[in-house]
């Protein structure tokens, strides 16, 4: 499996997943900012640019958005961002890509979630499987996303 580790940190209400992306990092960052791309593993761009500064809204289901603003973006190295649903808290993302000498490392810390670190944990680790799938060439039907997702869980 491409997971290398992730954590949870319920205290400080945080998450981390560590990963090893067969994938350079240009391939990767075009999955996690590319508006063609985000729909086959997050959700579909309705607004904003990943701009540092920038505001943008995804739709992860009909009716459920999430809004964000763009505190870092490095191309093909980190992107940092506010994460925010309508019935969350506040929330930040942060996505860190390192090159390994052939797979790239994908550090993902997601911290402020409330009592909702313990689902974001399994959340994470679907959506970083069809992101992964998605740059192998072998996209996920999203319609399988929460069948995944309850896998992870019942293990």
């Amino acid at each position: 499996m491409p997971i290398i580790n992730s954590s949870l940190d319920a205290a400080n209400k945080r998450l981390t997943h560590n990963w090893s992306m067969a994938a350079p990092p240009a391939r990767i960052w075009w999955g996690l900012t590319d508006p063609e791309a985000l729909p086959r593993w997050l959700g579909k761009l309705t607004s904003g640019k990943f701009v540092a500064g920038s505001a943008i809204t995804i739709q992860h289901a009909d009716g459920y958005f999430c809004s964000s603003r763009i505190q870092e973006c490095e191309p093909e190295r980190v992107l940092g961002m506010t994460w925010e649903f309508p019935d969350e808290p506040l929330s930040q993302v942060r996505i860190v890509l390192t090159p390994a000498g052939g797979p790239t490392h994908l550090a993902l810390q997601h911290e402020g979630l409330g009592n909702q670190a313990a689902d974001y944990l399994p959340g994470w680790h679907t959506h970083l499987l069809y992101l992964e799938s998605l740059l192998l060439g072998q996209p996920r039907s999203m319609a399988d996303f929460w069948s995944t997702y309850d896998g992870l869980t019942d293990s």
